[in-house]
């Protein structure tokens, strides 16, 4: 859990819940939308964050194929972050802001609870595809860059991507 001096209000981290699948994909595609969209085609973006998010959108979420982690961030009550983390492949999956609640410490929150949560599970490497859009923000919570290469979306289409990693400190 952290503290949003900005809006001083608390940022509450928790383990995403399958009432909250619709928002899940919702703050996904706002961000997208809102933020990565200056970085990327239009035809990535679509299929990156199709809309509208459907009923069957929502069913995909909820089966969980991956077994993520999945965590969402809010404010208030109000869902304004998400995040996933696969233990399989040791990888943070996702950290996408609501583009309304962006630069207040969301993402960061996110990230940190990850990397708890990665730690706790005995994993001791991070890894992710950034968009070109979050590599700075990975850059400043300590990710370091692999390559630069693609990430293929679930429909087949090529986004540009940066692969990253970071070794995780073993709290004690």
């Amino acid at each position: 859990m952290g503290y949003d001096r900005t809006m001083d209000r608390q940022i509450v981290v928790r383990e995403m819940r399958s009432a909250d699948a619709r928002a899940f994909l919702e703050v996904h595609h706002a961000a997208v939308r809102g933020t990565a969209v200056v970085d990327y085609p239009l035809n990535v973006i679509e299929a990156w964050a199709p809309m509208p998010v459907t009923n069957e959108a929502v069913k995909q979420v909820r089966s969980n194929r991956d077994k993520e982690h999945r965590f969402i961030a809010e404010i208030d009550g109000e869902v304004v972050g998400i995040g996933a983390l696969v233990l399989e492949s040791s990888e943070l999956r996702a950290c996408y802001v609501a583009p309304a609640a962006g630069r207040k410490g969301i993402g960061s929150a996110l990230v940190h609870e990850i990397e708890r949560a990665a730690r706790e599970r005995g994993l001791s490497m991070l890894e992710l595809d950034s968009s070109i859009t979050a590599e700075a923000f990975y850059r400043k919570h300590g990710y370091e860059v692999r390559e630069r290469s693609e990430h293929i979306l679930q429909n087949g289409r090529r986004m540009a991507c940066i692969k990253m990693r970071k070794f995780l400190l073993q709290k004690s």
